[in-house]
């Protein structure tokens, strides 16, 4: 009895140490992503946008007008971009307000985010590699630094600022996007730019700002909802419970009767993310391999809706 009690010891610990290996091996690859996506953000940045005299937008291209600002005041020219610098310090009351209306796991990839950015900014070097077409730098620094975000994003963290800003609109009930509450705080910003230096620099910086949100928006697909009708001759109730539970997502059911074969089918109609398809279709043809799946992007939806961000 008593080598029974301490073989049984020894498989929970085996197990929970096998789990804890994978959860430090998870926050590993979390890291190393995120800094792969900050690294491809960082490019987009010194290699296009800070050479052709543009602001990106957001938080990041405040700071950037304040590091403007400040070198025109005091004449240094440092070796380093301080706009990092800047834009980290600006995050951080963000992210303290942030860290009570949202998730915390967010919170902390975002900050994980935000400082690996400023060190990927600071050690980039500014350096222009298209000769000055600032058409051909809008186009690729835009796409570099919305891939970034949005991949960021999918990930389920944030690059910090307005998208901290959006996320906590959009838990709200907001029924705008992450993008479009960053092209609004843009507007504002490009015309504080037109206004300072010139119109060139604001309309360049502007379209660089829509190539950029709309890659976002494109790649952030929690943001997209997905109108789901299952059409099946099955009625599982363990597929029910995973979509209910394991999915956390609300089904409408009602009865039907297929026009060819006269046979009585049953239709679910689910409401998810873009992000949860791939998941939603492997549950039902788990089920089902011969069910009908019809899915309808752009879904505009109000009432009792769980948004995931």
């Amino acid at each position: 009895m008593d080598s029974f009690i301490k073989n049984g010891r020894k498989r929970k610990k085996k197990q929970s140490n096998c789990k804890n290996l994978q959860f430090r091996s998870r926050r590993c690859s979390t890291a190393s992503a995120s800094s792969e996506r900050d690294f491809l953000y960082s490019l987009g940045i010194n290699l296009f946008v800070v050479p052709a005299g543009l602001y990106t937008g957001g938080i990041m291209g405040f700071a950037q007008l304040l590091r403007t600002l400040f070198l025109h005041l005091t004449g240094l020219e440092l070796k380093i971009d301080i706009a990092g610098i800047i834009n980290y310090a600006i995050n951080l009351p963000i992210l303290c307000i942030a860290w009570r209306r949202i998730d915390h796991r967010v919170v902390f990839k975002t900050l994980l985010s935000v400082t690996s950015t400023t060190v990927f900014l600071s050690l980039v070097p500014r350096t222009g590699i298209l000769g000055g077409d600032k058409l051909a730098e809008c186009l690729i620094g835009g796409m570099l630094c919305g891939c970034g975000i949005g991949i960021t994003l999918w990930m389920g963290g944030t690059s910090g600022g307005m998208d901290v800003i959006g996320m906590m609109l959009l838990k709200r009930g907001s029924h705008t996007s992450i993008g479009h509450v960053n092209l609004i705080w843009n507007l504002a910003l490009y015309a504080i730019c037109a206004a300072a230096f010139n119109l060139s620099t604001a309309i360049y910086s502007i379209l660089f700002s829509f190539i950029s949100t709309t890659a976002m928006d494109k790649l952030h697909m929690q943001n997209i909802n997905v109108e789901v009708t299952v059409v099946t001759k099955v009625l599982s109730p363990e597929m029910e419970h995973e979509i209910l539970v394991d999915l956390h997502r609300g089904i409408t059911r009602y009865e039907g009767v297929g026009e060819y074969t006269g046979q009585p089918v049953h239709i679910f109609y689910i409401l998810v993310t873009k992000y949860e398809i791939s998941r939603l279709r492997a549950i039902v043809c788990k089920h089902d391999p011969h069910a009908f799946i019809v899915a309808k992007d752009g879904a505009v939806v109000y009432g009792n809706y769980k948004r995931k961000i």
